[in-house]
């Protein structure tokens, strides 16, 4: 027994005296930077338990435990054998938030990797302010300063940041040229002087006493007055006046419907007349007058080839009758565009040419610069109308006015009242006689009796006793008046006067037929393209039916020939007044073509004139020369 209590007790020595069972442990952190982990790495008894504490870094925070259970960054494992533990950290993250003052956008660029709208901790993002058109980038506000574009940020927090836009300014210069000042007034708000960019601003040119606005120039280029401009640009701009009394030399017009536009032939606008007659001519203080459109090819032609805003004839009319420019007192006045002569000139000498002849009446005319709500028109003629006048077409009131026309192309209007000749109107298929004066009703005694006489002087004039000044032609006509409205028109080669539109006569019961007055000479002397009239050779009115018939009485024939020569050597006083009025137009005709410069574009076309120029003085000298053949050729062959 005593020896089994021995061997009991040496096991037990034994066996308390065995060295403990160790186990490694390993320890470690992902990203290396990312923080601590304790214990360190190393070696604990089986058994044993273990406390593990994950402490991260300043820009890191715990994710996860790998090799070791554990949501929490302390935590324990029991050693049973050999563990490895990896205590995971995550770089902080932090929101980044852009906005924006202004209209603009801003774009981000990772430059050390992160991701975008939150970004790991120390992510490096570099931020481009982008504007849109017309506005700038001026800086950045909030957690990011200063006007540096692109600049990099370096993700430490989370950072609001807002990119600041602004329009762009532009410096408004205006200029002042004469007498005068500008208000501007800011229609859409901006800084005054130097406005943001997209400003509209409304500037008034107010002239001093004596002065007239003329027109905007520089960046700007218009009539109007007060205008809208947006500024969208650097702008410098000119508000030109001048002085009535040295603008041109001719005498200026000005027409004040309070802003109505003249858009119509039919309807009358109202309004008021005023004239600085410069150093020939008297002025006219504000007169009460309307005003419409007139003009048949002169008033449509404006949408051949020309901008919507080209000259327009108008007619006037007084309330009371009134002198102009030194003309008889009356009520109506035409004031002619002359849109296809480009030489401004026709209208004007074929007057001089008729009253060196015997008309009893030539409808005089005037040069004006034409100012309409002191907007500038351009150069104009004004002039006496055609119609029954004691200054004008003196037939009192048992006289006629009639004007040989057509009633095709819509030139005959619902009012109006005509007849058709035995012989004409048979010969010209659309060819009517237009009762101007006095205003009668179809079949009327006074209608019938005009149309009989003329029917009868047809009868008379191709019968077989024409030639017989008793009982002939000559004897229903006054011979004078129709040799020099024959030769006026077929020296100009007047386009319409050959057999229809502005073939005037006037007769008074007792009397003799009157053929005048003259009228409507823009498309004469060559300038039409569409038909013979263009060349200086060759006859016009003389095939008309009524003096190709004279022309076969040899007296008329002598009558014309000698009538001829006395226009002929006078010639060179014609050229010499086409010379002057050349002169006089000098300054006129270079602001009339400022105004509409396509009738100096060669490759625009300017109906229906045939020979297109760069320059006023060409189409002078194209109407002087055609002139002189015209009249050597007539010399020849008449």
């Amino acid at each position: 027994m005593k020896k089994l209590f021995s061997f009991i007790f040496f096991l037990a020595i034994i066996s308390c005296s065995k060295d403990p069972i160790l186990y490694n442990l390993t320890t470690s952190t992902n990203p290396a930077e990312g923080g601590t982990l304790l214990p360190s790495s190393a070696q604990f008894e089986e058994g044993e338990t273990v406390v593990l504490n994950a402490t991260p870094s300043e820009e890191y925070v715990f994710f996860s435990w790998s090799g070791v259970s554990g949501e929490n960054s302390t935590t324990s494992i029991v050693m049973n054998s050999d563990k490895s533990v990896v205590a995971l950290f995550v770089k902080k993250r932090y929101s980044l938030e852009i906005s924006v003052e202004g209209e603009g956008e801003v774009t981000e660029k990772i430059i050390k990797a992160g991701s975008s709208t939150d970004y790991n901790s120390g992510t490096i993002v570099e931020l481009s302010a982008n504007p849109v058109s017309e506005w700038v980038f001026v800086e950045w506000k909030g957690d990011l300063s200063g006007s540096e574009n692109p600049t990099q940020i370096t993700i430490n927090k989370p950072k609001k940041i807002i990119a600041v836009f602004q329009k762009k300014q532009y410096p408004l210069n205006i200029e002042i040229e004469g007498e005068g000042s500008v208000e501007e007034t800011v229609i859409k708000p901006g800084v005054p002087n130097s406005y943001n960019s997209g400003t509209i601003v409304s500037i008034e040119a107010i002239p001093q006493n004596g002065w007239s606005f003329l027109k905007w120039s520089g960046d700007v280029s218009s009539l109007e007055n007060p205008i809208e401009i947006t500024v969208n640009t650097s702008k410098n701009i000119k508000a030109e006046f001048f002085n009535p009394q040295d603008f041109t030399g001719l005498p200026i017009l000005y027409v004040d419907t309070e802003g109505s536009e003249i858009n119509s032939k039919e309807d009358y606008v109202e309004g008021s007349v005023s004239i600085i007659g410069s150093n020939d001519f008297p002025d006219l203080s504000s007169a009460e007058m309307k005003i419409k459109g007139r003009g048949n090819s002169t008033w449509w032609q404006g949408g051949i080839g020309r901008p919507d805003n080209m000259k327009k004839p108008f007619q006037i009319k007084f309330g009371d009758k009134t002198k102009v420019l030194n003309m008889p007192k009356d009520k109506k006045w035409v004031l002619l565009a002359e849109i296809s002569d480009i030489s401004l000139i026709r209208n004007k000498i074929v007057r001089e040419i008729a009253n060196m002849g015997s008309f009893d009446y030539v409808p005089q005319a005037e040069y004006t610069e034409l100012f309409i709500n002191n907007k500038h028109a351009g150069t104009y003629l004004i002039g006496q109308k055609v119609e029954e006048s004691k200054n004008r077409v003196n037939i009192g009131d048992d006289g006629y006015l009639v004007e040989i026309d057509t009633d095709a192309h819509g030139r005959i209007e619902e009012d109006d009242v005509y007849f058709r000749s035995n012989v004409w109107s048979s010969h010209y298929k659309d060819g009517v006689f237009n009762i101007k004066e006095p205003s009668l009703d179809f079949d009327s005694e006074k209608f019938n009796l005009i149309k009989d006489h003329i029917n009868s002087f047809e009868d008379a004039l191709f019968g077989d006793n024409f030639k017989d000044p008793d009982i002939g032609y000559r004897s229903f006509i006054d011979l004078s008046s129709f040799i020099d409205w024959f030769l006026v028109n077929e020296i100009s080669k007047n386009q319409d006067a050959a057999s229809f539109s502005s073939i005037y006569f006037n007769y008074i019961p007792g009397e003799k037929i009157k053929m005048g007055p003259i009228w409507d000479f823009d498309l004469a002397f060559g300038n039409v393209n569409y038909s013979n009239a263009e060349n200086p050779e060759g006859f016009w009115i003389k095939d008309n039916l009524w003096y190709k018939r004279m022309f076969e009485d040899p007296y008329f024939k002598q009558m014309v020939q000698e009538r001829f020569d006395y226009y002929n050597n006078n010639l060179s006083l014609i050229l010499s007044k086409i010379s002057g009025f050349e002169t006089y137009l000098s300054k006129s005709q270079k602001k009339n073509f400022e105004l509409y410069p396509s009738l100096l574009d060669p490759n625009s076309e300017v109906w229906p004139v045939p020979a297109r120029f760069d320059n006023h003085h060409s189409y002078v000298e194209y109407l002087k020369t055609w002139l002189d053949t015209r009249m050597a050729w007539l010399k020849t062959w008449l």
